[in-house]
């Protein structure tokens, strides 16, 4: 009887132990998502906050309590529940029925990954190798539902070194933590304006920071404005530097169009869709975050009939998408051709952004 109380005693103290524990646990995670949410609503751009004066969209109060949510704890436990691939089922279909598509030279082989279905718009992710590699290195960009991507990669034989994130939405970085636990010793990389908000991340690069992956390179360029701490990565091969670079521009920069000022000011997109065009190439491969060139084609055209360039790029993406082809890439010259954002100025842009003026 002795022994079987010093077992309920025991037992009763180990669940007590874990029971305080779990309190512990979920009071630190309520703290520090409380701390998470208010922060992410300060960086909503506004009038009032921005101290360079510049025009921003006003951002109503359901926008605001829903960005406030969507990087916490809780955004990724129910987003990453309801869009995440399980390991061991099949993709959803992307809008579409985008196929995956590796396209590239041997020295800086791209794969396209359509990921997270129709949710946001349609969601690429993507790997980037050089083949010619023994040791088969490799990059990934956004893989915001991981489980396709490592599959992707997988079937390609590729070791997954680094991930690159191009701004902390969820829809680019909520695989991170995921994909992280996956493939121990991960890099996990993002722009070092990024500030706590990047899950799983293990480096910042400052702007024009490279780093190397075997042979090929990876280029930060800090461009702030659809968030304050975007990045667009640079990515070039140093055993073919006359072959065209790759740019995984997020959603600072789509085909025929930019993502929506959430954090930033039009002045401060208009300064980073113009460090774009100072610093890549006019040959330099344009690859977006989202599916959305169909519609933002069709915007320009409709905005201005006469921007034929448009028109045209237009014809070619709906032939792509009919044969289930994504759009991606565009190239820098096409998009200072027919881009409306990329050719505005900053009054035009605080137009095309719907900011008070």
């Amino acid at each position: 009887m002795v022994v079987i109380s010093y077992v309920r005693a025991a037992v009763s103290a180990t669940a007590s132990a874990i029971w305080a524990l779990s309190l512990r646990r979920w009071g630190l995670l309520s703290l520090g998502s409380s701390l998470l949410y208010l922060w992410n609503i300060s960086t909503l751009s506004s009038r009032r906050r921005n101290s360079d004066n510049s025009p921003c969209p006003e951002h109503g109060p359901l926008l605001r309590i829903m960005y406030g949510l969507f990087s916490t704890w809780l955004a990724e436990r129910v987003l990453g529940h309801l869009l995440h691939t399980r390991p061991d089922e099949p993709q959803a279909e992307q809008i579409g029925g985008t196929l995956p598509s590796v396209m590239g030279p041997r020295e800086l082989r791209i794969k396209v990954v359509p990921i997270l279905g129709a949710a946001f718009g349609g969601n690429y992710a993507y790997l980037i190798w050089d083949e010619d590699d023994p040791d088969r290195r490799a990059i990934v960009v956004d893989p915001a539902d991981p489980y396709p991507v490592l599959r992707a990669a997988e079937e390609e034989r590729l070791n997954v070194e680094v991930l690159l994130t191009t701004h902390w939405h969820f829809d680019h970085s909520g695989g991170n933590a995921t994909f992280a636990r996956e493939v121990p010793g991960l890099r996990v990389v993002a722009s070092d304006r990024e500030r706590g908000r990047v899950p799983a991340l293990t480096e910042r690069l400052a702007d024009e920071q490279t780093i190397a992956v075997g042979r090929l390179l990876v280029t930060a360029h800090s461009v702030p404005g659809h968030t304050l701490g975007s990045a667009v990565f640079q990515i070039s091969s140093s055993a073919a530097p006359a072959a065209p670079h790759a740019a995984f521009t997020g959603d600072t920069l789509f085909c025929g169009g930019c993502g929506r000022l959430f954090e930033g000011s039009s002045l401060q997109l208009h300064a980073s869709l113009r460090r774009l065009r100072t610093r890549l190439a006019p040959n330099c491969q344009v690859f977006s975050g989202h599916e959305y060139a169909d519609m933002l084609l069709t915007m320009a055209v409709r905005s201005d009939p006469s921007n034929l360039a448009a028109l045209r790029k237009l014809r070619q993406v709906r032939d792509l998408r009919l044969r289930k082809q994504p759009s991606v890439p565009s190239t820098m010259a096409e998009e200072c051709s027919f881009n409306p954002w990329m050719k505005a100025t900053p009054l035009d842009l605080a137009r095309l952004c719907g900011c008070e003026m």
